[in-house]
This record gives structure tokens, sequence and C-alpha cells, in this order.
């Protein structure tokens, strides 16, 4: 008798447990997205600056993107650092990270702007070496422990690129993603908000994410002034992907945590368009002149003799004397979470987590990732 109770009382808390799984389960499929980049050099950073897998907090994310892997002589995935990436187990310890959270999803990055775009050109052009990569990449994510790949080529038919690059970007993810379909791997892209390098209604068939980088709209080798990530431009570019045939839930929008400055010609000449001289203004940590992260603008803020931040389409700017910042802070990134939920896309993407305060140098920390989380995810 008394066996029988203990036996139903398992059978009870077995079920029980099921339950909660499914549920759990379901909860990570239908939640918005909170796609975190990690720049694996920022490894190197000095003192405050320093970022590694350690300082990650995991329950902020959705799904956590590892950066950059590249492409070897033989066209493969390659890691470009393997003392960051092996050797001090950068990608060991970021796959451990969903021990701490179930619901996460870890991918690995190939690509990024120094990888240029000539070598994905080739590798693209032709069944065989499509067949040959998609392969070999289904290899090194299992190895690795990674869930799927982020395939962030800066940009077909450009950079060295040739115009076939267009119909054969699309021919590539239709490859990979029939390799990894049998074991679930996920395949997404970071992509530029400039639609001309996409066929965007062919694209979306093979992928399950687009990141739309949202961001950069001026660079820090502009002749004048502009905004970083301006309100009205990015929706727009979002209006324009979702009519050409993205799903908006497979949208997941850009967010920036760094800023990008400049010096002024002259400082009674303050205002958006303002000529600038060379840049040479930069953060002590990230050592990058032009860029800023979150935290090295607060520091800039609180020790300079700023004379005004202003909030512009969304998106701020700050005039320090001869320096020029423009970036986002905590309401900026909150009023583009509410677009995100208003307009029913899938999430938002952050690049990255190096470039907030993680240490909460000046205040909480994650400033700029906790508004968004708590804004998608409130109490």
């Amino acid at each position: 008798m008394v066996l029988k109770r203990v036996l139903i009382v398992f059978n009870i808390v077995f079920l029980l447990n099921c339950f909660a799984l499914i549920e759990a389960n379901d909860d990570c499929v239908s939640q918005k997205k909170i796609v975190c980049y990690y720049a694996s050099w920022s490894l190197y950073r000095i003192e405050e600056g320093q970022f590694n897998t350690e300082k990650i907090d995991s329950k902020l994310c959705t799904n956590i993107v590892y950066s950059f892997v590249g492409l070897n002589i033989n066209l493969e995935i390659a890691s470009l650092d393997t003392n960051a990436d092996i050797l001090n187990g950068g990608f060991y310890n970021m796959t451990q990270l969903k021990e701490q959270n179930p619901c996460l999803t870890v991918t690995l990055a190939l690509g990024g702007w120094n990888e240029g775009s000539l070598k994905y050109s080739i590798m693209a052009s032709n069944e065989e070496s499509r067949q040959k990569f998609a392969e070999q990449a289904l290899k090194f994510i299992s190895y690795y422990g990674f869930d799927g790949l982020d395939l962030d080529w800066e940009y077909p038919t450009s950079r060295g690129g040739i115009a076939a690059d267009k119909e054969n970007f699309v021919a590539l993810l239709k490859t990979i993603k029939s390799n990894f379909s049998p074991w679930g791997f996920k395949l997404s892209i970071a992509a530029g908000i400039d639609e001309q390098y996409y066929d965007i209604p062919e694209i979306v068939q093979h992928v399950d994410y687009v990141h739309l980088m949202a961001y950069d709209f001026i660079s820090s080798t502009s002749n004048v002034t502009g905004l970083l990530a301006p309100f009205s431009l990015i929706k727009k570019g979002i209006d324009s992907w979702i009519k050409d045939g993205l799903p908006a839930e497979k949208l997941i929008m850009g967010v920036p945590t760094y800023a990008r400055c400049f010096n002024l010609f002259a400082t009674n000449d303050h205002g958006i368009g303002a000529p600038v001289n060379k840049t040479t203004c930069g953060g002590i940590w990230t050592d990058q002149d032009g860029f800023l992260s979150y935290y090295e603008v607060q520091q800039f803020l609180q020790t300079n003799s700023c004379k005004e931040t202003v909030i512009v389409d969304d998106n701020v700017y700050s005039w320090c004397d001869d320096i020029w910042i423009t970036y986002d802070n905590n309401n900026t990134v909150t009023t583009k979470a509410k677009y995100v939920i208003e307009a029913d896309l899938g999430g938002v993407m952050i690049w990255s987590l190096d470039t907030d305060d993680f240490y909460g140098l000046f205040g909480e920390k994650y400033p700029l990732v906790t508004a968004i989380h708590d804004t998608l995810y409130p109490i």
C-alpha cells in the first residue's frame, strides 16, 4: 500500500515536471527574441573594458550570437582567433551558458565587416562549393555545441562581390538550411537595412530570422555630424523589408549599445550636419577612433564639459566642447522596444553585450539591455 502511494506521488510529480517542461518550451518558442551579440575581441580590452563570457547575464537574452568566425583558404569555417575561441574557452564557455538559461539559444556568427565579401562571393558561386561549405559548417557548429549559424556576409554584390551574388546568396542559404534542418539547427542572417543586396522574397524561405542592422546611418569617416540610429529611417527600412516579403515575426530589429563620435570643426556649429575635422575622439577602453561604448559615453558625460544633450528622432546626440557624440540611451531603446511590440516584429537584436555598461560603472548593470528586456517582458 505504501509502495503504491509512493508510485502514485512519483507519477504525479513526474507528470507535473513534464507539463512544466512543455510549458517552458512553449514559452521559449513564443516569446519575443532578444538577440545579444558578443564581440570575442573584447577579451583584449584593458581594465574595466575587458569582457568575456563570464560577465554575460544569460537571463537578459533569449539568443546569444558569438562573433566572429571566418572563412579559411579552403573556404571553410575556421576560428579567426584560436586564443580567444579555443585556448581561452570562448566557444565552450559560451555554449555552457545554456546550463544557466534552458531557453537560451547560442549561435555562431560567420563573417563581419573585416572579413569583406570576396571570399563569400567565391564560396557561394557554384553548387559544389556551397554544398562543401554547408557540410563542413554543420560539423563545425555541432562539434562546438552551437545551436545554429548566423551568416553575416557584408555584403552580397558589394565590396569585391559580383552581381550574381544576389542569386547565389539565396542558393547558399537554401543549401545550408537543407543540411541543417534534419537536426534542427537554426539559420539566421545579419543584414544591412539597405535591401539592394538581397532577394527578400527568396531569402525568407530559408532563414529563421533576419537580424536587421538598424544603425550606422552615419560612419566615423563622415565629413559632417549625423545620427547613428534615427528612428524614422529605421522604420522606413523595416517597412520596406516587410513590404517586399519578410514576415514581421522573422524581423529582429537591431539596436546599438555603442556611439559614434566626431571632432567638430567649430564649437559654435554643433547641430546635425555640422562640419567635422579628422576623427580623433574615442574611448580609453575600446581604443578605437570615432567609437565609444555606452559606458565610455557615460564617463564622457560625467567628466567633460558637455553643453547639451538632445533627443532627435528617438536618437541622442551630445555636444561636449569640440566632441560630438551620437548614441541610444535608456529612453530611446525603450521607445524602440515598444515599437517592436506594436509592429509585432520578432524581437530586438543588440550590438553588443560588451559595449553596454556591463559592470554598472554608472548605475545598474547592462542598463540598455535591461531596458529592452523589461519593456518586452514587464514584471
